[in-house]
């Protein structure tokens, strides 16, 4: 397994150096890739890798405009160890349950898929639909609010998101961690109401102060495995 150890310590590496995490955020990724790579193997590492190119893509576009704007994602776009959990935790915990001889594989690498689908719709209808030109609506109520605004969605924002899902879920496929019809069932649902829970959670709880950020990416990462796994078992 030393091609898993060794993308993991690249991945660690030049995660700081370019500013995707901090000091902590980029050795708890480096950690639990290694969770990933050696539970359940490199394809499902890999999927993870590309969800944190995506991820860095999307926060680096127009960085600056959005610093300005304080719509930036952390300080400096880097994120700390506490996002990487919130983010990764899921996904780390059904790699662990697919290496268990008891486990549905085909199931539990639904939920996998549809965590990641999620996380980076997330990430990516964040980050781009602040840049939409016209002011984002409110996920419960459609009434305007300001850009940034937690539960806040625009239209350029929703197809970025829906991209995300298309890419994981592609690249699950050609990563061979899934079938087509287990990709296109589990990861487009649980990958498109995983982060549209994420949404509602952002505007009825998180923009009142009654959760954090982490808390709303755990519960809609959990959220959209569980959705996935639903899915799949119905097939």
């Amino acid at each position: 397994m030393l091609p898993v150890v060794a993308l993991c310590v690249i991945l660690g590496v030049v995660s700081y150096w370019k500013g995707v995490f901090d000091a902590y955020g980029s050795l708890t990724a480096a950690l639990m890739g290694l969770v990933v790579g050696f539970a359940a193997g490199m394809g499902w590492l890999l999927l993870m890798v590309l969800f944190v190119l995506l991820g860095y893509g999307s926060t680096r576009y127009r960085f600056d405009f959005k610093r300005e704007k304080d719509v930036g994602e952390g300080r400096w776009g880097r994120r700390d160890a506490v996002n990487v959990l919130a983010n990764g935790g899921v996904p780390v915990l059904l790699a662990v349950a697919y290496w268990h001889p008891a486990s549905e594989p085909q199931l539990v690498a639904a939920g996998f898929v549809a965590s990641v689908a999620s996380i980076t719709a997330d990430t990516l209808s964040s980050e781009v639909g602040v840049l939409s030109r016209s002011r984002p609506r409110l996920i419960t109520s459609f009434r305007e609010v300001a850009p940034g605004t937690d539960g806040g969605i625009s239209l350029l924002g929703e197809l970025a998101g829906v991209a995300g899902v298309g890419v994981i879920v592609l690249a699950s496929v050609i990563l061979g961690i899934l079938p087509p019809a287990h990709a296109m069932a589990g990861g487009v649902a649980g990958g498109i109401v995983g982060y549209h829970v994420d949404s509602l959670l952002g505007a009825v709880f998180e923009r009142r102060g009654y959760m954090g950020n982490a808390s709303v990416n755990y519960i809609s990462t959990l959220a959209a495995a569980v959705v996935g796994i639903g899915a799949v078992a119905l097939l």
